[in-house]
């Protein structure tokens, strides 16, 4: 195993680079000093992340999976599907992928893997992407001797994240519509800002203070709609009212959604999906030291979105 000097900053191997998390942690990692090399299955999406201390991989695991572990200190393990035809399809990247993956890198010696999972991951019984994400946890546990930290992200949110971004483009019209029920106000949400999440993955996973844990970063420890609501109107300067939509039409929606999803893979609100949506208690203990202010993240985010509507 290979002892980190301390007194200099190690090497980075990388996948899942070109995502809407991955590009926040390669330009935190850049920024901090870190030479990186990263696999991805096309450069386009990250060539605006040029840097004399980033080696990009163009290609796959098969081709390119020595190459891009080989020498390398630590492995983060950004790749992931977030929605698939078919659970066999949320399988092939969320838990075979990791799987090869740990293999290659503990053959090459690599001294810490840190794999981004999801908060999900805690209730495998909601959803096949649930059940992905707990089995590559399981995979990489399976296949890597050495150090690992796993970070079970919340729901992630910033500038460039499409999944987020119909809430801010609502709000900013002074709307926020919600999953309806009984009990819908008491749901409640762990929620991290992507610089505050590659920030802590800079100062904690890679340095070994989440080795050997499973932690779920968050901005904030869990908001409910209301919470939510406020906090906007405080970032944003405006009223926010609720709009919460009745049960009946979301399970009809969802249920056309996966219809959809499974046969034209178009879609993302599924069942499943849903059923995440509609758990009650995603709070988390493991606050991020000094985090961005809820507020500030939000502004920075809305403002993120209304500038780029203006280009």
């Amino acid at each position: 195993m290979k002892l980190l000097n301390k007194m200099t900053k190690p090497i980075i191997a990388m996948t899942g680079g070109s995502g809407f998390i991955g590009q926040h942690m390669i330009s935190a990692l850049l920024s901090s000093g870190y030479t990186v090399r990263v696999l991805v299955r096309t450069k386009r999406k990250i060539e605006h992340l040029k840097h004399p201390k980033l080696e990009v991989l163009e290609g796959n695991l098969t081709d390119n999976g020595s190459a891009l572990v080989s020498g390398s200190d630590v492995l983060l393990s950004f790749a992931g599907a977030v929605k698939g035809r078919s659970f066999s399809e949320l399988m092939k990247i969320n838990c075979h992928f990791n799987s090869t993956l740990a293999s290659i890198a503990n053959k090459e010696g690599v001294n810490r893997l840190v794999l981004l999972s999801s908060q999900v991951a805690c209730q495998p019984h909601l959803s096949s992407y649930a059940i992905s994400k707990l089995h590559g946890e399981n995979a990489v546990k399976e296949n890597f001797a050495n150090k690992i930290a796993i970070i079970r992200a919340p729901a992630v949110f910033g500038p460039g994240d499409l999944a987020t971004k119909p809430f801010f483009d609502f709000i900013e019209k002074g709307i926020l519509p919600v999953a309806g029920g009984r009990n819908w106000r008491n749901r409640k949400t762990a929620m991290v800002f992507v610089s505050d999440l590659v920030k802590d993955v800079i100062d904690n996973a890679i340095t070994g203070n989440y080795d050997d844990k499973i932690v779920t970063p968050s901005t904030v420890k869990g908001v409910s709609w209301e919470d939510f609501a406020n906090y906007s109107r405080l970032a944003l300067g405006k009223k926010i009212k609720i709009f919460p939509i009745p049960l009946s039409v979301l399970w009809l929606f969802a249920a056309m959604n996966s219809l959809s999803l499974r046969f034209f893979g178009i879609g993302h609100l599924s069942i499943g999906k849903l059923r995440e949506f509609l758990y009650v208690d995603w709070s988390s203990e493991d606050i991020i030291k000094n985090p961005t202010p809820f507020t500030e993240a939000l502004r920075i985010t809305s403002s993120y979105y209304q500038k780029e509507k203006n280009v």
